[in-house]
């Protein structure tokens, strides 16, 4: 186990992987050894190993939310979106106060257009989260998003700004806080958030991002 920890500080998870699998030789009936495999696994890109693992530690410690979690993320690897959600959703029920779950499983309900669901969950981590912490914001973010599909631009707007209330330099978040505005035709604002956005992001944030708001800050420019 000792041996495995180092060897995953210095990158070597080929080394990491049998010291484990030696540990569970030995102690087979401890789950941490499986959930750290699991773990090791996923940076070799061993999605079905890794998945096995995590299922051996949950048959062990059913209250393991970030083996939930992780079994989440490789079933959203392998396109199998109805088990990412009820991992995602175990992992929540036995992890209460774990944001990366909430934060997973709104973000898939809304990328599988399930809106109202996604808001609920999001709504759900907002309501244990640390306040004003960057968890939070994301929360918020995430939030505001759900709500920008379902054209309820106003709330959106809310949500973004409590969001850059809690982290000012957050990039997404005046992206989408302009966007939105755009889409409301608020124009001085859209400007505002589009060009704060586009100052702040240059050089760091993707292209397309930074295409699709200096595109529409043109746009806004316009009669």
């Amino acid at each position: 186990w000792n041996l495995a920890i180092v060897h995953m500080e210095m990158q070597r998870f080929d080394a990491a992987r049998d010291d484990l699998q030696r540990a569970i030789q030995i102690s087979p009936q401890v789950a941490g050894y499986h959930e750290k495999l699991g773990t090791v696994l996923m940076e070799l890109e061993q999605w079905d190993q890794a998945r096995e693992a995590f299922e051996a530690a949950i048959a062990i410690d059913e209250n393991l939310f970030k083996a939930y979690y992780k079994l989440g993320q490789i079933y959203e690897r392998q396109d199998d979106a109805q088990h990412a959600l009820e991992s995602y959703t175990a992992a929540v029920q036995h992890g209460p106060r774990f944001i990366e779950a909430y934060r997973s499983l709104g973000r898939l309900y809304a990328d599988l257009g399930y809106l109202g669901e996604a808001a609920q969950v999001l709504t759900s981590g907002l309501s244990v989260v640390i306040e004003d912490t960057e968890d939070e914001a994301g929360l918020h973010h995430l939030l505001g998003t759900v709500y920008q599909q379902q054209r309820n631009y106003d709330q959106a707007v809310d949500e973004f700004q409590e969001a850059l209330r809690i982290e000012p330099g957050m990039q997404e978040a005046m992206f989408s806080l302009g966007w939105t505005y755009a889409l409301q035709n608020n124009r001085d604002e859209a400007r505002r958030y589009l060009k704060r956005y586009v100052d702040a992001a240059t050089g760091t944030a993707p292209a397309h991002y930074l295409k699709a708001a200096q595109d529409r800050l043109t746009q806004l420019d316009g009669p």
